[in-house]
């Protein structure tokens, strides 16, 4: 997955957080941290698209800015997730676990004079896994019924009501 498509994701993941917050302080303060979280991730999109690949630098700037996607990962999961939105929490949390999995065995890949394809693959897959997660997310955000494997769909009664 693309990292254009995270990101179209995320804008329709603030839409529809825009659209159900209402007056509700809690869901208006998680919206701006959503966008907070889109912003850091398009920054570090135009950050990596415009590395030259030609220059002996380019796996170091790489590297550089996949722990700074990390980073914007963890600092995801560790928001305080509305109540309404509570099954995001583990998603989030899983992402933010993939993702760190992930840059650092980019790391290991990175880390010999040519790049270790084995590592690089695993690297991938687990980023693969992160990206998986987080349009979960926006799925979630947008109303729509998850399923698949490994997906437990448990309904919660409104204790409001």
């Amino acid at each position: 997955m693309s990292v254009r498509k995270i990101y179209l994701l995320l804008a329709i993941l603030t839409v529809a957080l825009l659209t159900g917050c209402g007056d509700d302080g809690e869901l208006l303060e998680y919206r701006k941290e959503v966008e907070e979280f889109y912003a850091k991730l398009e920054e570090r999109d135009q950050a990596i698209n415009a590395i030259s690949t030609d220059t002996q630098a380019a796996s170091a700037e790489l590297l550089e800015e996949l722990d700074k996607v990390n980073v914007a990962f963890q600092e995801f999961a560790a928001l305080e997730v509305p109540r309404q939105y509570a099954s995001v929490e583990s998603l989030a949390d899983e992402a933010a676990e993939l993702m760190d999995e992930a840059v650092s065995q980019y790391h290991v890949a990175f880390s010999g004079e040519t790049i270790n394809e084995l590592d690089a693959s695993l690297a991938y897959e687990k980023y693969s896994r992160a990206i998986h997660r987080i349009n979960l997310i926006g799925d979630l955000f947008q109303g729509k019924d998850l399923e698949g494997e490994g997906i437990t769909v448990i309904y919660e009664e409104d204790p409001e009501e």
